[in-house]
């Protein structure tokens, strides 16, 4: 005949469960509630992206796309820059944390620029940490955005050639929120404490 569990064990049990199952969950959803750091416009970053985009462009529109290789979010991005149409006058550059040659293929068969950082290389050039990203730079090489692609976490309505547009009708284009995943081990850290994902 087997022993009879006490109730105070399954009781204590169940709370240390659901204890547990809150830490992890909590954890888990830090990163779709979390709106990411955009860097410092500076004149550091502003000299790093011009000399990214003066490489292929001068007198033109151009965007820098931050995507890290191993982001849902990035991954979106990707999707809608590799698949929409792009305007005949804008010089597009993919800075991708992470190599990935299927990205990498994707990128120049759509008329892309890119170049392959590591995460240390990302920081230390241009003082970004998070990923996907938003660079607008106007004919002038000037920085005119710097932000977010969508109005929530993982959306799917992308938003760069509204934001490119509203910035060519010298209109003000609203700043989206950069949500998206840590590139940095610090921000990773925060994000995922626990080394979930």
């Amino acid at each position: 005949m087997s022993a009879k569990i006490p109730r105070w064990v399954i009781g204590g049990g169940l709370v240390v469960w659901v204890g547990l199952s809150f830490v992890v969950q909590t954890t888990l959803m830090a990163g779709h509630w979390y709106t990411l750091p955009t860097p410092a416009q500076d004149v550091r970053l502003e000299r790093a992206l011009r000399a990214v985009v003066s490489q292929g462009a001068s007198d033109t529109w151009a965007t820098v796309h931050v995507l890290y290789s191993e982001c849902r979010c990035s991954q979106r991005v990707f999707d809608h820059l590799f698949e929409s149409p792009r305007p005949d006058d804008l010089h597009d550059v993919v800075l991708l944390v992470g190599a990935d040659p299927e990205i990498e293929r994707r990128a120049a068969n759509a008329g892309f620029a890119v170049r392959v950082l590591e995460p240390q290389q990302l920081e230390s050039e241009f003082g970004v940490v998070s990923a996907p990203l938003l660079f607008v730079l106007g004919p002038d090489a000037r920085l005119r955005y710097a932000g977010g692609y969508t109005e929530r976490k993982q959306g799917y309505d992308v938003l760069d050639l509204e934001i490119l547009q509203a910035l060519k009708d010298g209109r003000e284009p609203t700043e989206l929120p950069l949500y998206g995943c840590g590139v940095s081990k610090e921000l990773q850290q925060i994000l995922d404490p626990m080394g979930l994902k």
